[in-house]
């Protein structure tokens, strides 16, 4: 086949695959243009996630017939005119390839004034054919977008749904929100104002895009360090989240991707946070033009430093000080916590010490009778209506419910012919089996119990509710509130009851019964973080409810710690044993490891 130049129309819908990837990418390089065109007023308007419709609305400077005309061909732009220029770029945009892209994807249509012009100019594209008239219009520029991929159905399939491609859109417009808070904002979703941001200051621009609660809970940056200016608000460890959806940074008022600078901001948190948790920031770092660049990837999403290494260690010194500032940053380190002995385990090691009664060292190896398992299983029958498994703990605390019987999905028999030995540092169960010795991770079985009966209950209906004595209200930032409100089908089968109060706030009544105990603002955030889009709710387990179910698992399981009698840790293994799969943990870890009695025998020289 012969080399041949492409036609203009097929090299514009070629590169509309790199700039134009979803409605939420049209509505980034449109809302560009208004700010780049010294906007204070931008209204973004989309129709079925923007699918149907997308329109930019902004009083800028506007463009006088000329420029309009020119706007949508390929590589015409009035932002950059040399190679100097290219490295030392000080406009959102610079390519001149967006509206040329746009425009071969879409039914375009273009409205643009100047002050100084008596009328506008309306530029339509359609089927490639371009078509320039006069029309009366207000100083700025219209863009309207309809029927995106329209001539591109390989594109258009690959399309999520409405509310999925919503959602990305008022991601991206909160972004811009925050990185532009002097502008005033409106953001429209099927005829309907989704959100109205007057001109602000950023904190009162914080509080109206991610709520009271975060706002509240901010630390304010403003330092300059090695001639790199961070400014912005970075959140107390105490609404830190499972995800990293409240993480916004700029550069130059850029949003931006950066994950090494991601990090150091994490790595300044170290002595604060666990490592699954993320901290909350909002933060700006101004950095000479010539010092980074932009024309890194099409959709410019990604920034090169010139100098990394000092922009790295000043973001993370600057946002240590101001941790350091407020008495967060000496606390003692989350990890080196758990190091701490709890006082139940430094009194049993003192009474380990003297012939006290009430030692727990088992001094008869007894094997349990079938009655003492037939109770146990009765007795762990009570305690799943009851939802409190006193006496299963020492102490009688309260204890996550158990499976019990075939009801609940076992498919085996247990096995008959152990006997337990007893519990190693409140975390391991010691058991004598026919031909080995096992020891159980308390956690990690208990783990693989409360997911197997979880996803039985799912499978053949819902999972049992617990009503609440009164209802909780939670507030969600406005991303979260729009997740959860277009997940209440998910939630009502995974056992929540819950009402939209409005105002990003929603008040919970019921819960899953095996979560009752669980602390439930932390718990519906990290349910949140696990949503991406609307959950189809059916009997079939789909990745989304999977990993919330795992997570459900965890929460509600026997800790590591948590003293159990000998009844409690009967229970537990004959629960494990009846599972098909009864081997590993939800993550991965082994439930139990098995020694043969002819490897211990090996292993003490008594047998070759």
């Amino acid at each position: 086949m012969n080399i041949k130049v492409l036609p203009q129309d097929l090299i514009n819908k070629i590169a509309a695959g790199e700039v134009v990837e979803r409605p939420a990418s049209v509505v980034k390089e449109l809302v560009e243009n208004s700010l780049d065109a010294g906007a204070t007023n931008v209204q973004v308007e989309i129709e079925n996630g923007g699918i149907n419709l997308i329109k930019i609305t902004d009083d800028g400077s506007g463009m006088n017939k000329e420029d309009a005309e020119l706007s949508i061909v390929q590589h015409a732009t009035s932002k950059i005119g040399s190679q100097e220029d290219l490295f030392n770029i000080g406009s959102l945009g610079f390519r001149g390839e967006a509206l040329a892209s746009i425009s071969s994807v879409s039914e375009f249509c273009l409205i643009s004034k100047t002050s100084d012009s008596v009328a506008g100019t309306k530029v339509t594209v359609e089927n490639g054919q371009v078509k320039t008239e006069q029309s009366g219009a207000a100083d700025g520029t219209s863009v309207e977008i309809r029927n995106i991929f329209y001539n591109v159905p390989a594109r258009q399939k690959y399309l999520k749904t409405a509310v999925t491609e919503f959602n990305h859109v008022v991601d991206l417009f909160l972004n811009y929100c925050l990185a532009y808070p002097e502008v005033t904002w409106k953001l429209i979703h099927n005829n309907k104002v989704v959100y109205q941001f007057p001109s602000a200051r950023q904190f009162q621009r914080i509080a109206d895009c991610l709520g009271d609660e975060v706002a509240g809970n901010l630390i304010e940056v403003d330092l300059k360090l090695n001639n790199v200016s961070v400014k912005g608000f970075i959140g107390k460890p105490q609404i830190a989240r499972n995800n990293r959806k409240l993480q916004y940074l700029f550069v130059n008022q850029r949003p931006v991707n950066e994950y090494i600078v991601a990090k150091q901001i994490k790595q300044a948190y170290t002595t604060l946070l666990s490592k699954e948790l993320h901290p909350v920031y909002i933060l700006n770092l101004k950095i000479e033009n010539e010092k980074i660049d932009v024309n890194v990837h099409p959709r410019k999403l990604e920034v090169r430093f010139s100098e990394p290494h000092i922009i790295y260690k000043t973001v993370y010194q600057v946002v240590a000080k101001a941790l350091d500032d407020n008495d967060l940053g000496r606390q003692v380190p989350v990890e080196d916590m758990k190091k701490f002995i709890p006082v139940k385990q430094v009194l049993s090691s003192v009474q380990s010490r003297f012939p006290v009664s009430n030692i727990r060292i088992k001094k008869d190896f007894i094997q349990p009778s079938p009655e003492f398992k037939k109770a146990s299983a009765d007795f762990n029958k009570i305690m799943q209506q009851t939802a409190d498994v006193e006496g299963l703990r020492e102490g009688g605390e309260s204890e996550p419910v158990l499976l019990s019987n075939s009801e609940e999905g076992i498919s085996r028999e247990p096995d008959k012919d152990f006997k337990i030995l007893g519990q190693v540092q409140n975390s391991y169960i010691i058991v004598e089996c026919a031909e080995s010795l096992k020891i159980y991770d308390q956690h990690a079985t208990s783990e693989r119990v409360q997911y197997e009966k979880l996803k039985r209950e799912w499978q053949i209906g819902k999972l049992a509710s617990q009503k609440m004595l009164l209802p909780q209200n939670i507030e969600l930032v406005p991303a979260e509130a729009q997740l959860l409100d277009s997940n209440f089908s998910l939630l009502n089968k995974l056992g929540f009851e819950v009402e939209n109060f409005g105002n990003n706030t929603f008040a919970i009544s019921a819960v899953p019964q095996v979560l009752a105990r669980v602390d439930l603002k932390e718990l519906v955030f990290q349910i949140v973080g696990e949503l991406i889009e609307p959950v189809v709710v059916e009997d079939k387990i789909s990745k989304p409810v999977d990993t919330i179910l795992k997570m459900m698992a965890c929460k509600s399981a026997i800790k590591f710690g948590d003293q159990l009698n000998e009844l409690g840790m009967t229970a537990l293994i004959n629960d494990l044993e009846c599972l098909e799969n009864q081997y590993t943990c939800v993550h991965g870890r082994p439930c139990f490891l098995e020694y043969r009695f002819g490897e211990l025998e090996k292993l003490f020289k008594r047998k070759k």
